[in-house]
């Protein structure tokens, strides 16, 4: 398999199980811009995504922030410190208007109570999201800092449809690089035909052309 089907915020296929189960749970809607939660907060549920799409970042003692990674409709998020009952490492807000199901232990434990092999589905899940961020660690250790902003947008573009909402700052802040180096990257995707900047947004002309360089 190409390593670059397993990106780190690649949507993760929810067993039918877990999902018939989550979709029951009652839909809160948030809007976008709203925390959901904070770093070093004790955890007592954790997140369906039904729609959407939620950003999960660490914020560091200077309070600069690092983005991790970017869910999708359909994706599971903060149960890792829901499990190990640890304070929270990082926080998570809405990018976008979202409708999110709240799982807390009562609910987890009823589920695999009715269907043991629900426990073994939610391992499989949790296992393909080690896989993803093993991968994510690789990525920032060997490649490039162009080839991680094509990632990145690349990541994206499999929800915007070619209008990517993000500034030069959050693709900076996603990806470990300064803006200066996002903008000297993006204004040579732009040269090539491969992205369009905008005010606010970036339009992917070329999804193909930054696979190719990416795999390169």
């Amino acid at each position: 398999m190409n390593k670059w089907e397993y990106f780190l915020d690649q949507p993760v296929d929810i067993p039918a199980g877990l999902y018939e189960t989550f979709k029951t749970k009652p839909v809160k809607k948030v809007k976008n811009n709203q925390i959901i939660y904070r770093q070093g907060e004790i955890a007592k549920y954790f997140y369906y995504l039904k729609e959407g799409k939620v950003q999960i970042f660490v914020t560091s003692l200077e309070g600069l922030e690092k983005n991790l990674t970017i869910y999708g409709k359909g994706e599971i998020f903060g149960e890792a410190s829901f499990f190990d009952g640890f304070p929270r490492i990082s926080s998570a807000k809405t990018i976008a208007d979202s409708e999110i199901i709240t799982i807390d232990k009562a609910d987890i434990l009823q589920y695999f109570q009715k269907d043991p092999f629900l426990a073994l589905n939610f391992i499989e899940l949790l296992s393909k999201k080690v896989r993803m961020l093993s991968n994510e660690i690789d990525n920032i250790s060997f490649l490039s800092a162009e080839k991680r902003i094509a990632q990145y947008l690349l990541n994206l573009n499999r929800e915007a449809n070619g209008s990517i909402d993000s500034t030069q700052e959050d693709i900076g802040k996603a990806v470990g690089v300064s803006r200066v180096t996002v903008s000297r990257t993006l204004n040579k995707f732009s040269q090539n035909k491969w992205t369009e900047p905008k005010y606010k947004k970036i339009l992917v002309l070329n999804p193909a052309a930054l696979l190719d360089f990416l795999e390169s």
